[in-house]
């Protein structure tokens, strides 16, 4: 599973008191809390009244632990906590995990505590974006904290509405309505979901394909090399399919000599096209933050009737 955690303010001695360390959790994940002490007889964690975690006689002891935390909470090795690493790692972080944790260690002589301010953050993950007459919907859900929605357009366009809901769970699902005065043959219109500083951005270009010579097309799918990406190119059913991270690419039977993908430009060359094959075709590629959508028309001049 992945852990994951940021350490926003380390911990600073003033006048012999620590200050609290904040760390940002990402919901459903993993994530531990920090804590040292040279004081290892008797460990507990709490989270306000609740008891999470209590380590004393060389072993854990989850008798009083609090029905929010039962299965999802560890220390580290032995050997980490002989050394004065007494960190606490949470699975499956929830929404409800959020707080202030007071780290306590003792031994019979003196004792410590320390403080770890937690709060979650559910990024998009996945961003919907379509035009709909003369509305551009842009639609993320399972987010949190509410996010803010980022327009960029072009040409431009009228403010957005937004609407924002939240499930039992607390999750906010939001959709961001942009109102195009006129459909133009080549747009551009991207959205970004931002929670906290992680954002997500998906993009809806209309453009027209370049004629290299007779019967023959070359048009862009934007791609990035400084992330993995997947790429599909579909004409009424997906004819192509590509992964960065396997370099593996499949393009089905009968379009093999009509179709050929650069995936260091992002460039899509088509040849050899009959009429039928003629009309709008839809590039998607996308990243663990971006996805873009690019619809290309090509010029009817030059295909073979």
């Amino acid at each position: 599973m992945k852990l994951f955690f940021l350490l926003c303010i380390l911990p600073v001695i003033l006048g012999g008191v620590f200050t609290d360390t904040h760390v940002t959790c990402i919901y459903s994940e993993e994530c531990m809390l920090p804590c040292t002490s040279t004081h290892l007889d008797i460990i507990h964690w709490y989270l306000d009244k609740k008891a999470v975690h209590s380590f004393y006689h060389n072993k854990d002891q989850l008798g009083h632990q609090h029905e929010d935390y039962k299965g999802r909470t560890s220390l580290l090795s032995e050997s980490e906590i002989k050394n004065g690493n007494v960190s606490l790692l949470i699975r499956n972080i929830s929404l409800h995990d959020e707080g202030r944790y007071k780290c306590y260690a003792a031994d019979a002589k003196k004792n410590d505590e320390k403080y770890v301010v937690m709060s979650v953050n559910a990024p998009a993950k996945s961003v919907d974006i379509t035009l709909k007459k003369d509305t551009v919907i842009c639609t993320s859900s399972g987010v949190y904290p509410e996010p803010k929605v980022l327009w960029y357009s072009d040409p431009p366009a009228t403010e957005p509405l937004n609407t924002v809901s939240q499930t039992e769970d607390h999750l906010f699902t939001v959709t961001s309505q942009l109102k195009v005065d006129v459909i133009t043959d080549t747009y551009t219109y991207n959205c970004s979901i931002t929670t906290k500083d992680t954002s997500y951005t998906a993009s809806l270009k209309q453009q027209a394909a370049s004629e290299l010579s007779e019967n023959e097309f070359i048009f862009e799918c934007p791609v990035t090399k400084d992330f993995n990406y997947t790429l599909s190119l579909s004409f009424s059913d997906t004819i192509l399919k590509y992964d960065s991270k396997t370099s593996r690419k499949e393009i089905t039977e009968q379009w093999r000599d009509k179709v050929t993908f650069d995936p260091e430009k992002g460039t899509i060359k088509l040849s050899h096209l009959n009429q039928e094959q003629l009309g709008t075709y839809t590039c998607e590629s996308t990243t663990a933050q971006y996805r873009y959508i690019t619809q290309t028309t090509l010029p009817s001049r030059g295909l073979i009737k």
